[in-house]
């Protein structure tokens, strides 16, 4: 076997130095709670797995392998650093949990050989037992070593022969899967021929991530699903380049700039993801983004937000890999690298914010292909960030089951467009097979601006296209933000628009304007339109005690019109306006007026004065 997969024991034993001086005292203060909370748990069994499958936990066995991977990695990496015999037996015994499993492929897919659980699984074992070699019997390393070969080498190469789909897709299952085990693979790639050639497949598969990857470094997933697939990107990776000498996953088109592709949605430390699993993947190996690539907001961004949640026994290994991978001296945030205004124009996806790094106001945006892996019916949907509190939310991903990922996926309420911060036409959803795109920004001392194709989302006939403008006052922080939304339609047909929020919404007597007041920050808003429309506030229960609330403005029929939301910070002192006229548009709002020119068949905004 290959040693050193990841680090060898006497690289560990040195991160003794690092944990006498900031930050990394606090990572292994955290380590060091986290491995105590372990000793008290429970460890990752196969029934017990199997128990919570019984009681309908999507995915049992993959959080229960990941959970292995984590205990093990941050008992092993506290015991180099300060041996203490607990945390060693604590760690074999959950290798030898693992090894005593019957199947490494979790009850949720049936017809897989190999799975997500046993990539999860297979890295958990391999550097388990790299990290605990010396600590361990002749008979346990042949067991684990066995069961590696036996759950993980033979199906993944039975599975690549039988054409398996996620050999050659372009999701996060690509990056997972051949990531976790390709990395297994090259551990015993010394001795064993089926597994050089499981890792020389495993790296010739992820070409196929890689094509749908970019040179923005987006990825339409979102953000959690980033971070499952850069995750196993990232390891194989170190993996390949300690003991190949290949650093070539680290090349491809987009890596360089992939990791502020999450901090430009998590506003705050807060997610402004879309789609399913809208999680802030604040994990100690995204530190290799650093080491390789240099980028100093990566590192304030993980330094400033990872490791604020309360320490837990269950998932992976975060402070223990952040004490392994975050440099000594990352460089500094320039600043230069983010912009007020980011456009993710192969994705679809941008970012808007007054200013960096901790944005005041804030806004994300999406069009892109709803087609895409894990999309919810949510073209042209945006959140809106005040103060660091979500104001305009968007609902994210009801919890996993059968049924989710079932043809009854698109009748659950979270996914559907009416659940988004978007608008629906003639009562219909959005099309799962439409495509919109980003088709102009621009960004000004006094202004961000986007505009959003929604493509055939709405409607064959229909031609939807969103303003997004930010006004920003002298001293840099935002002040409202003004969305336009230009709808044109062959057919006379209704249109409802739709905001979301977990704030309480007051309306006015005149039934145009009100207030959304969040637990710290609050919004006024006000509505103004080109066709006649009715206002309303509405909610709904999600169950227990979680519901959302829900700003509507409907509109009977509409062939041609111009709707305008106004959020602001402060009170309007006159009634927002919108005019259209033969050479385009006119909106008045909050001391501003945006001039929109028409340009073939959408608006563009020409002028904004500020009074």
């Amino acid at each position: 076997m290959n040693r050193g997969i990841l680090a060898s024991r006497e690289e560990l034993s040195q991160l003794t130095d690092r944990i006498g001086r900031k930050p990394f005292d606090a990572f292994y203060d955290r380590l060091t709670r986290r491995c105590s909370l372990i000793l008290e748990a429970a460890p990752a069994s196969e029934s017990h797995w199997r128990t919570m499958w019984d009681r309908g936990q999507w995915g049992s066995a993959i959080q229960a392998a990941r959970t292995v991977q984590g205990r093990v990695l941050d008992l092993a990496i506290a015991h180099n650093i300060d041996p203490d015999e607990a945390y060693r037996d604590r760690a074999i015994e959950e290798l030898k949990n693992l090894v005593s499993w019957t199947t490494w492929v979790d009850p949720c897919h049936p017809d897989l050989a190999a799975d997500l659980c046993t990539a999860e699984a297979a890295v958990a074992a391999l550097v388990g037992l790299d990290w605990l070699w010396e600590d361990m019997s002749q008979a346990d390393r042949l067991r684990i070593l066995h069961a590696v070969r036996d759950k993980a080498i033979a199906p993944y190469l039975a599975s690549v022969a039988d054409g398996v789909w996620w050999h050659t897709c372009c999701t996060s299952w690509n990056a997972v899967v051949n990531g976790g085990i390709g990395l297994a693979a090259l551990a015993l790639s010394d001795e064993n021929p089926d597994a050089d050639l499981a890792y020389r497949e495993a790296t010739a598969s992820l070409g196929h991530f890689f094509e749908a990857f970019g040179g923005e470094g987006g990825w339409e997933e979102g953000t959690g699903y980033w971070g499952y697939a850069m995750r196993y990107i990232l390891l194989f990776s170190e993996a390949s380049g300690r003991l190949n000498g290949d650093h070539h996953l680290l090349h491809k088109r987009g890596m360089e700039l992939t990791g502020l592709f999450p901090v430009y949605f998590t506003p705050n430390g807060h997610a402004a993801s879309f789609g399913d699993s809208p999680t802030v993947p604040l994990m100690g190996t995204m530190y290799l983004l650093v080491k390789h690539f240099g980028l100093g907001e990566v590192s304030w961004w993980l330094d400033t937000y990872a490791f604020h949640h309360d320490v837990s026994s269950d998932g992976y290994s975060e402070a223990g890999l952040a004490l392994m991978f975050r440099p000594t001296d990352p460089p500094a945030p320039t600043g230069g690298h983010l912009h007020p205004l980011k456009v993710y124009n192969e994705i679809g996806w941008a970012a808007m914010a007054d200013n960096w790094p901790n944005p005041s106001m804030y806004v994300a945006l999406k069009t892109g292909d709803l087609a895409a892996s894990h999309s919810q019916h949510d073209m042209n949907a945006i959140q809106l960030q005040v103060d660091g509190e979500m104001l305009l939310r968007d609902l994210g991903t009801p919890a996993y089951s059968a049924d989710y990922f079932s043809e009854a996926r698109d009748e659950f309420y979270e996914v559907q467009a009416q659940a988004h911060n978007t608008l629906i036409v003639g009562k219909r959803d959005h099309a799962v097979d439409a495509q919109g795109s980003i088709i102009d920004a621009l960004s000004d001392d006094a202004f961000r601006w986007v505009a959003c194709d929604s493509g055939q989302a709405t409607g064959a006939e229909v031609h939807f296209i969103r303003h997004v403008v930010m006004l920003v006052d002298a001293q840099g922080h935002g002040k409202a933000v003004l969305v336009l939304d230009h709808l044109t339609n062959a057919d006379d047909e209704s249109a409802d628009l739709f905001w979301h929020t977990a704030g309480d919404i007051e309306l006015a007597a005149d039934g145009l304007a009100g207030r959304i007041s969040g637990s710290r920050a609050e919004l006024h808003f006000s509505f103004a339109s080109t066709p006649a429309g009715r206002l309303h506030t509405q909610t709904i229960q999600r169950g227990g005690q979680d519901h959302d609330n829900i700003l509507h403005a409907e509109f009977a029929k509409i062939s041609e019109g111009l709707l305008l939301t106004v959020f602001s910070r402060e009170p309007l002192p006159k009634p927002p306006t919108v005019k259209e006229d033969s050479t385009g548009a006119t909106v008045t709002a909050c001391g501003a007026k945006l001039k929109f020119k028409t340009r073939r068949r959408h608006l563009v905004l020409e002028k904004v004065l500020i009074s």
